[in-house]
């Protein structure tokens, strides 16, 4: 396979023999912007739109969207981008909807998930109109009903049903268990109850259900049955959801051991689910509303970091360090997540030592490649590690008051700075400056 089959679509390897996207020498880029350097490229995310696009028309005979899972990663200018693209988003804060307004985003195209939403976010909600209120659990369904009847509005929801099955991916990203802390059981009654109330009251417009199985699912067959378990619910208590959405979790490759992600089974077969559950219940086929994130921009972006100190342990092991880890890239202390990575200055050199990365902070786990089979470094060099746009910058922290990373929007003919690089002074760190500091 294709080495460059993880990198985004616009990879090359330019005339100097250094890794492209979109025809900019990442060596250039990370010495003109410093490292860790984040490089996102358009051509790849419009690539991936387009291909879901594609198949939602050819598989689903009714209106289907795509609403992005804005916590995979997002930023104001990248959030323009997509409602221009007329894509929906997938909110779950405060700070996520007031960033979809002020990027023009439509109400009609936004949802609001999370397990214990604020009244302030379910306000913001409700006094923009967003297409749904994705509500969770009983608890949150009494205190919307208070809300909307404060106001006297009436409140679109959609409610999230965890079909209580098990999917084959990391504990921590698994969202549909019997034990997930996540959405409304139907084995303990929760469902029905939320249902049963939602309809009947009168500052509720029941518009559909939801359910999400997870995260980094490569098997199509727990959308069919989430989706059958969906709608056997619904039929049961004698409801018909105008909207259906089994949420996204479809899977993407970091390394070149990982299975093919291409989106058609997975499109192919949540589309067949609902049009067989229609026809079966006699229903008019619901609105589908498809939820990618990391599938969208995953392979979109490569990581940059500058190798730094090297050494090889009384047990063999190779170590090179990079100047960022733990605090840009969390995934793999969280779930063992596994990348891979490639020298920016020299990709096509024949990898002759086995390498561990590890990052700059204070933590035996911040390993951000457990081994890669690389070519002699040298300090200064430049690691390119792919699939790195999602759930990483989403995810970064300060940790030892680390400054989170420049990020790169590349297009052939321009780039562009999604976010700059933070400062100390502007992260207010410094509160207080003694005045005998100089």
């Amino acid at each position: 396979m294709d080495e460059l089959s993880l990198f985004p679509v616009s990879t090359s390897i330019n005339q100097n023999g250094h890794l492209a996207i979109a025809g900019h020498d990442l060596v250039e880029l990370a010495s003109k912007f410093g490292t860790p350097l984040y490089v996102y490229d358009s051509a790849t995310v419009e690539t991936q739109i387009q291909r879901l696009n594609h198949l939602l028309k050819r598989y689903y005979p009714a209106e289907a969207i795509l609403a992005y899972a804005s916590k995979a990663y997002l930023s104001y200018q990248f959030a323009q981008k997509l409602a221009r693209w007329g894509v929906g988003l997938d909110v779950v804060s405060l700070g996520e909807i007031h960033i979809a307004q002020k990027a023009g985003f439509a109400p009609s195209v936004v949802h609001l998930h999370g397990n214990n939403k604020s009244p302030a976010e379910l306000q913001a909600a409700i006094e923009w109109g967003i297409q749904a209120i994705v509500v969770d659990n009983l608890d949150e369904l009494e205190l919307l009903e208070q809300l909307a009847s404060r106001r006297q509005t009436k409140v679109r929801i959609w409610l999230r049903i965890t079909p209580d099955l098990s999917v084959n991916t990391h504990p921590h990203i698994q969202t549909a268990h019997m034990d997930s802390k996540f959405g409304l059981h139907i084995q303990n009654g929760e469902a029905e109850e939320a249902l049963q109330r939602s309809l009947s009251s009168p500052w509720f417009e029941v518009s559909g259900l939801h359910t999400h199985l997870g995260s980094q699912i490569f098997d199509s067959e727990p959308y069919r049955m989430a989706i059958e378990m969906l709608c056997e619910f619904a039929a049961r208590n004698n409801y018909i959801p105008a909207e259906i959405s089994p949420g996204g979790g479809w899977g993407v490759r970091y390394t070149l051991n990982d299975p093919d992600d291409d989106a058609e089974a997975w499109v192919r077969t949540v589309s067949g689910a609902v049009q067989e559950a229609a026809i079966h219940y006699d229903w008019p086929y619901p609105r589908l509303v498809l939820e990618p994130g990391r599938w969208l921009i995953a392979r979109a972006a490569v990581a940059l970091y500058q190798v730094g100190n090297q050494k090889t342990t009384p047990a063999g092991t190779h170590l090179v360090a990079v100047d960022g880890g733990l605090a840009d890239n969390p995934r793999v202390a969280l779930y063992q997540a596994q990348y891979t990575a490639k020298v920016a200055e020299h990709p096509n050199a024949p990898p002759v030592q086995p390498t561990r990365i590890v990052g700059k902070f204070c933590e035996s786990g911040d390993v951000l490649i457990s081994q890669v089979n690389l070519p002699k470094l040298i300090r200064g060099e430049h690691l390119a590690v792919p699939a790195s746009g999602a759930y990483q910058l989403s995810m970064a922290s300060n940790y030892n008051y680390a400054a989170r990373p420049t990020v790169l929007w590349v297009e052939n003919d321009s780039v562009q700075v999604l976010q700059s690089r933070e400062q100390v002074e502007q992260l207010g760190w410094l509160v207080h400056k003694p005045e005998n500091d100089k």
